[in-house]
């Protein structure tokens, strides 16, 4: 049986930053590769085009979450 994992769990961030089991289906679905990027407001991964991965890397929210993560550590 599963179990939930909710906030303060030690699993709570791997679960998150762990990409849909999925992805390969998805991906072969639309006919080309699926990109996931984390979201620095909500710190989960959602899915992007190209060009949305290139908005996200050079855009500033990939620095956004680089400077978050340095606030964690």
């Amino acid at each position: 049986m599963a179990r939930l994992i909710l906030p303060g769990d030690p699993e709570f961030d791997i679960a998150l930053a762990t990409p849909p089991p999925d992805w390969k289906i998805q991906s072969a679905k639309v006919g080309y590769q699926v990109d996931y990027v984390m979201d620095a407001e909500k710190g989960i991964f959602r899915t992007a085009t190209q060009e949305e991965l290139n908005d996200y890397l050079f855009g500033g929210e990939y620095e956004e979450l680089v400077d978050l993560e340095d606030e964690w550590d």
